[in-house]
């Protein structure tokens, strides 16, 4: 380095971290070694020399990659995208200096495009890498470096790492079962929680006992380990007894403090609980739900549940969130108890941290160990989210209203959040034949016979036939839909309508010679034709129609036809 020369400061003051928390810093990726070093010892190796000199021809890469990405940050960028981009970045360095190819402004979109066939190598012959991790490491990458190139093309599009198909996998019905059964039954754990977290047991004595509807039960010590109640003659010393009194008077310390220096873990417990609930019933997702403020919210009545606003602005106001009425009650017992727990904190959801910045969203680690213990699956609030999102759509059977609600698009909705459902889809199927399959939607013919209940007459029927429209029976013999049964039954049937309309026609008086024929004799003529082909069919139909006749003969009438012959025949009771 030249005598006087400093590098450029290549930090990101304006990211917050926690305590225990590595500040960012490109500078180490100016040296030889730098970008594979451990983060939170790669500093201490700049500052003793052990990676020897900066490689001053990465500079101006260097430079322009913090320039970027100072942008996105200051611009409201992700703070974990970048997180996860910096580590790409470091495997890009340390891949390319492992291959020895160079790192310069001029050399970087060939070096990448040489790093990004690495990794379709390691997809396909390799295989410690999944084709989706490497496209998602190539496509951050890609796109930071577009910016500082200033590329129009980006640079995944040259390389020859495809974006892999988004492929559903379709669940069957035991699975959405299973899904919903451990969403409530984690919705269950988390309401316990709640209820059991209450001012009186954050303060009171240790250990805060929290007693499930399942029947198990939880024990919560705040970071205070349960007293050692072994005796052990062997090692009862005179230091092992100070010892003892020594940890008997810390462990009484930590128990009587009743601040959040002790009661933190107590308090993060039901904040994560409540946190996991409020997304689950808003399906806002976890990064806007952890940025909320404390407001003093304002409820208006909607449609099945309500409108929460800011009672400043309640009647032009914008609406922060919606929420179903049964939750309302909830919402404001925590809203006392967490005004009671943080009096001075303005946010919504205010977690006690010790390593992890603030501003960083919880991994619910608490609830995480906590469905450990219980042996229940852990819901996280992206899945809390598709749940909700696709109970809403299976429940409303409406796109457009469940995209509104979630606050996406159409496409968005159906393309990213919408899950299969075996059971969904065999429904679909089961209406869209019951609807377009004519052996399903038929009607019950009023005549003997099958149709699909849409009339339509045959070519060539006579001028004085009924006309077919699913009313008269007579009408079906000339309708185009109307199927005969190759049964017994059926022939019984067609002989005593046919019976039926002989006696309908003997009764009948034209009231002048040469009139029309009587609709009636049209009837009996098709009837006689249909019983005709069956006699003459073979010997099997020929005794049905025999048998037809000999059962008419007696008055042995069809069940479909007997009251309304004796009704003509005047025998009707």
């Amino acid at each position: 380095m030249p005598e006087g020369w400093q590098l450029p400061d290549l930090t990101f003051p304006m990211v917050k971290l926690g305590r225990r928390e590595t500040p960012w810093d490109l500078k180490p990726l100016l040296y030889r070694g730098g970008a594979a070093a451990n983060v939170g010892k790669v500093a201490a190796l700049v500052r003793t020399g052990e990676l020897g000199v900066p490689q001053f021809e990465r500079l101006k890469l260097v430079q322009s990659l913090h320039e970027s990405i100072t942008g996105k940050l200051v611009g409201g960028g992700s703070k974990t995208t970048q997180a996860s981009t910096l580590d790409n970045l470091r495997a890009f360095f340390a891949w390319a200096e492992d291959a020895n190819h160079p790192l310069t402004l001029e050399t970087v979109a060939a070096t990448y495009l040489h790093w990004t066939d690495a990794l379709l190598r390691r997809v396909r012959v390799v295989k410690d890498i999944t084709k989706n991790s490497a496209y998602t490491e190539a496509l951050r990458v890609s796109g930071i470096l577009d910016l500082v190139l200033l590329r129009s093309t980006p640079l995944i599009q040259l390389s020859r790492l495809d974006k892999p198909p988004k492929c559903k996998t379709v669940h069957g019905v035991k699975a959405d079962k299973q899904n919903l059964e451990w969403t409530f039954s984690f919705g269950h754990m988390l309401q316990d929680i709640c209820d059991n977290l209450s001012i009186s047991a954050i303060w009171g004595p240790l250990p805060v006992v929290i007693t499930l509807r399942s029947g198990n039960v939880l024990e919560e010590w705040s970071k205070l380990k349960p007293a050692d109640t072994r005796i052990s003659a062997k090692r009862d010393t005179e230091s092992r007894r100070n010892n003892a009194r020594v940890s008997d008077k810390t462990r009484a310390a930590h128990a009587n403090d009743r601040t959040l220096r002790t009661r933190y873990p107590l308090t993060n417990l039901r904040v994560e609980a409540e946190l996991l609930m409020f997304i689950g019933q808003t399906g806002m997702n976890l990064g806007q739900a952890y940025k909320l403020k404390l407001r003093n919210f304002f409820f208006s009545s909607d449609i099945d549940g309500y409108k929460v606003k800011d009672r400043k602005s309640r009647r032009g106001g914008e609406v922060l969130f919606e929420i179903y009425k049964e939750y309302r009650a909830h919402f404001e017992r925590y809203l006392d108890w967490r005004r009671e727990i943080f009096p001075e904190d303005e946010r919504l959801f205010p977690f006690v941290t010790q390593s992890r910045s603030a501003t960083r969203a919880t991994p619910f680690s608490r609830i995480r160990t906590t469905c450990k213990k219980l042996g229940l699956s852990y819901i996280a609030p992206s899945v809390l989210r598709k749940t909700r999102i696709n109970w809403l759509l299976r429940r409303s059977g409406d796109p457009d209203l469940t995209a509104e609600m979630a606050q996406h698009t159409k496409e968005t909705l159906l393309t990213v959040y919408e899950e299969p459902s075996l059971q969904r889809a065999m429904g679909e199927i089961m209406r869209f034949w019951a609807q377009s399959d004519p052996a399903l939607v038929r009607t019950t013919p009023v005549a003997p016979g099958e149709c699909n209940g849409t009339p339509a007459p045959v070519k060539n029927i006579p001028n004085d036939a009924p006309t077919p429209d699913c009313i008269r029976a007579s009408g079906c013999l000339w309708c185009e839909h109307h199927r005969d049964i190759d049964t017994q039954d059926y022939v019984w049937s067609l002989g005593c309508f046919r019976h039926l309309k002989i006696i309908e026609l003997s009764k009948y008086r034209a009231p002048e010679i040469g009139a029309e024929k009587h609709p009636a004799e049209h009837a009996v003529n098709r009837l006689s034709d249909k019983l005709g082909w069956f006699r003459q069919s073979n010997e099997l139909r020929k005794g049905w129609v025999e048998e037809t006749l000999a059962r008419i003969e007696e008055g042995n009438y069809h069940p479909d036809w007997v009251r309304l012959i004796e009704d003509e025949e005047g025998r009707a009771s």
